[in-house]
């Protein structure tokens, strides 16, 4: 089996959410991050035949990348072969005892919110909470703007970037922490939900985010 080059991105990414990865059989992967605040899933174009335990997700890619067009062979239920010609690497599987796995698909709850986001949007949010070294995106409504903020929500005299996204009939503010943000740059459908619940979906790839605990919708 190879791996394409839109898998290795997405497991780039479910790294940067969990260390470890449980990949089951079939075409789906989806990881969890260790605070339970963050649940990611995507289909990808490979099928899986057997279930393989990740316990260093990042070493596995780094093994990967050790080779310009590698093969992976899932044959063994020991361990996996990593390698190009007569070169490869006995890559071993993890307990899934060991690893944070998602312990079913996540059933969302009704949306209260829904809007879009372009690429250039999430890309925007990113790299200026970057810049700002801001910890928090607010996503709010007023009756009649959607917008977000990203900044300090305890410091309203601190730097904070700001763009109007939509309009809207609903009065909220739901709180997403930066660190929680870890969606790949795209075109995103985003619900969310009063029961502090925030959906990104693209496609078949999708993020659920906590919502932090303050924050509010208006009936």
């Amino acid at each position: 089996m190879k791996l394409s080059k839109e898998t290795v991105a997405y497991l780039k990414n479910l790294a940067t959410i969990n260390g470890n990865l449980l990949i089951k059989p079939g075409n789906t992967l989806s990881t969890i991050s260790a605070a339970k605040s963050v649940y990611a899933s995507v289909e990808v174009k490979e099928t899986f035949e057997k279930q393989f335990g990740i316990y260093d997700l990042n070493e596995f890619l780094g093994a990967l990348s050790l080779f310009d067009d590698p093969d992976i062979s899932f044959a063994n239920d020991k361990y996996a072969v990593i390698g190009e010609g007569r070169n490869n690497i006995k890559y071993f599987s993890a307990d899934e005892t060991v690893l944070t796995v998602p312990s079913n698909k996540i059933k969302l709850p009704p949306s209260d919110v829904e809007f879009k986001l372009t690429s250039d949007q999430i890309n925007m949010i990113i790299r200026t909470a970057g810049v700002l070294r801001a910890p928090d995106v607010t996503i709010s409504g007023d009756g009649k703007k959607l917008s977000i903020v990203v900044g300090d929500k305890k410091n309203s005299a601190g730097n904070q970037y700001q763009m109007e996204i939509d309009s809207t009939d609903s009065t909220f503010n739901a709180y997403l922490k930066v660190d929680n943000l870890k969606v790949i740059p795209g075109e995103y459908k985003v619900e969310l939900a009063a029961k502090k619940i925030a959906s990104f979906a693209s496609g078949s790839l999708q993020y659920v985010l906590s919502l932090e605990a303050d924050s509010q919708f208006e009936d």
